[in-house]
Formats: structure tokens, sequence, C-alpha cells
């Protein structure tokens, strides 16, 4: 029992990955059969990838950069069957959860329980299951994606004035991600601001200078396959949607870290909290105004589903949208640096086609590893944050597996 007490934080987070294999063999997979479709459609991707590296990637429904796809084609001549592929990418996925657990020793200097059950919560999460489950990219571009998030807190840790190794291996790692799915290439906007801040004029000519040459391959494929970017859905007129729809679907990871400082009386009713409240009640009326149903939208997440099916109108999902702005107003009110990196999110899936799986768990990446809040700080400072966390998420799985919202 002693041992249980003290050994908590590791028994959940193995137990937690141990529940993927499981999932696994259960072929888990999200509403609709989503990301086996994925898998099954660019199957064959991968295997025209072994013989040529420029294969079209639309033939295969495919619009994402082709990394991912070129690593499991390596790996695909050392498996029998797809099945033994795809386990041994889902084995693989463990490492984000780890890498995260690092930025966060990186954030804290320090390593502690709380940072290990933070980490646990991505194995319960839908998205990540789904997707490694079925060997998508998703997981693949944030692992790059993490990786360079790391690079970026070691440099921070230290900032100067020249190029240094950090820097380097953080544009590279984040080209990477962009190999995999082009939409991150919007990141970089957020991490050169910061090196423009601390870096001299010449380094920072050097790194743009290499941003450009990262930027080259993506640049090439495109032109090669202009699907990437044709066959994305994107309009300036889903711009009356995808405000709504992505806020809606960033409340979800917003929420529980307002209520559990909320409940922890971390909220302070102060200036900030006020101006948050009357700018964001605004913009939301604005949206809600320019707001119309059209059945060429594929999105809005988990509330705006929820919204239609208990209340049979969109008050639940306005309301959830209006809440994302506020906490995107309030952390930004806190530190300018926060609204940089949620406005990116928030504007990434510029689109008429965006799904709740985008941003999972994405979102709750940067929100931990990158926002610069007091709002975090209970969830390192108190282990029943953290487990609060944890059980939120773990209700919201068991919602997702169970597919609730399309039984109601």
């Amino acid at each position: 029992m002693n041992l249980i007490k003290r050994k908590y934080h590791l028994i959940i987070f193995f137990l937690s990955y141990l529940s993927l294999f499981y999932g696994f063999y259960q072929n888990e997979d999200g509403t609709g059969g989503g990301a086996a479709g994925d898998f099954a459609a660019t199957y064959g991707f991968i295997l025209a990838l072994q013989d040529n590296i420029f294969s079209n990637p639309k033939e295969y429904t495919l619009v994402h950069t082709p990394l991912h796809f070129i690593i499991l084609s390596f790996f695909e001549n050392f498996f029998n069957s797809q099945k033994e592929l795809r386990l041994f990418y889902c084995t693989l996925t463990i490492l984000l959860p780890i890498l995260f657990y690092y930025s966060l020793a990186l954030l804290q200097n320090k390593k502690s329980k709380n940072l290990l059950i933070l980490s646990s919560i991505i194995f319960i999460m839908p998205a990540f299951r789904y997707t490694s489950i079925w060997a998508t990219d998703l997981i693949t571009s944030l692992v790059f994606f993490q990786i360079s998030i790391i690079f970026f807190l070691r440099w921070s840790n230290n900032k100067s004035d020249y190029l240094d190794k950090n820097i380097f291996f953080q544009i590279i790692f984040l080209a990477l991600a962009t190999y995999c799915r082009q939409y991150f290439a919007s990141f970089f906007i957020f991490f050169l601001i910061q090196y423009f801040k601390s870096l001299n004029y010449r380094n920072f000519i050097s790194l743009f200078f290499i941003c450009v040459c990262t930027s080259i391959p993506v640049l090439y494929y495109t032109y090669l396959f202009p699907a990437l970017i044709t066959e994305q859905h994107i309009s300036l007129n889903s711009l009356r949607f995808f405000l709504l729809g992505n806020s809606s679907m960033m409340s979800i990871y917003l929420l529980p870290i307002f209520l559990i400082n909320l409940i922890f009386k971390k909220i302070r009713y102060n200036q900030d909290f006020i101006i948050s409240f009357f700018l964001s009640f605004l913009l939301t009326l604005f949206l809600i105004f320019l707001f119309r149903p059209d059945p060429s939208w594929l999105g809005g997440g988990v509330i705006y589903q929820l919204s239609l099916k208990i209340l049979n109108n969109y008050f639940l999902f306005f309301l959830s949208s209006f809440f994302s702005f506020f906490m995107i107003t309030y952390l930004s009110l806190e530190n300018k640096n926060n609204f940089i990196i949620l406005i990116i999110a928030l504007l990434v899936f510029f689109s008429f086609q965006v799904y709740q799986r985008y941003y999972e768990p994405m979102i709750y990446l940067i929100i931990f590893s990158i926002v610069k809040s007091k709002l975090n700080n209970i969830f390192f400072e108190r282990v029943s944050a953290c487990i609060i966390l944890f059980l939120y998420y773990l209700v919201y799985y068991i919602g997702a597996v169970n597919d609730l919202i399309y039984k109601i």
C-alpha cells in the first residue's frame, strides 16, 4: 500500500500507456471510423513511396506533406502486415508524453509527480489514441513540434543575442513538423518574433535565411502537388464559421484549467477579468450576427454537436466560443506573448473543414509548454489539481469512445 502511495504517479502513467494497447486490439476509433479510414486510404501511398518518393499523394486522398509516410514506408519493410506496422507505431507514440514531461521539467527546473500525471493525460485524449492506434500523421508531427519546443525552452532559459545550437535545432524540428503537416509552418511566426526581440540584427537575418531554406522542400512539394493547398477548403467565407468553431473546440482544453483554478480560488475578479469579459462578449455577439448555418461547413467540434443534440440550438456552442475568447483575452493581458501563440492556434485552421481532432492534443501541449500564466501554477503546485484534470479528460474520453453525443 505504501508502495502505491509513493509510486502512484508512475502507476497512472504506465496504466494509461497500457490502455492504449487495449484500445489497439479493440480497433478503437472515432465516430465514423475516421482514423481507420485514413490509414486504409493512405497505406497505398506508404507502399508507393518505396518505389517513388514523389508519388502523388492526392491519388490516395492525402493533402498533407509526406514525411510521416516516408518514415512509415521505411519501417514497412521490416513488418509482415499492416497490423504489425501499426503496433510498432503505437508503441513509439509514448515519445510524445515523455517529451512533454521533459518540457515541463525544463519549465519548472525540476521533476515532480505532478508533471508525470499531466503527461499521462495525453494517453487518454481521444484523438491521440485514435491517431496512435491507426498510425496517422498527427502524432509524428506533434513529436517534432514538441522537440522544437524543448529547444526553444532551453534557449529561453539562457537567452543570448547570438544564433546558438538551440535556435538552430528548434527551427529544424519545427520544419520537420511542417514536413508532416504543413499548417505547423504558422508557428514559425511566434518563434521568429521571440528571436527578433533578443537576437542582434545580423544574427536574426541569418536565422530568417535558415527558415527560408527549410521552407524550400515544402514549397517544392506544394508546387508538384498543389492539392496540398487547393484541397484544404480554404476560403474567406469560412471566417464566419471557423472563428466560432475553432474557439469552441479550444474551449474543451481551456475550460478545465479555468474551473480548477476557480475551485482552488485562484481566479481574481480584477480589471483584466472585467475587460476580458466585455471584449469577448462583444466579439461573440458580432460573430453570432455573421453566423449562418451552411451544409458545406464541416466542423464545430464536440460542443457544437452537444448544443444541437441537447438543446436543438446553438446556445452551448456560442457560450463555449465566448469562453475561449475570454480566456484568450485574459491570458493575453497577463502576457502579450500568450496573445501571439493563442491567436496563431485560433487561426491556424482557416477552413470550412475543421474537426476536434485537429486541436488534440496540440492545444494541451501549447497551454502548458508555451503559454505563460499563473493559471498553470496550480497544476505544478497541487497534485489534487492534476488528478481533477486527469478525471476531467477521462470522462471526456469515455464520452468520446462511446459516441455519447451521437446516441442522444
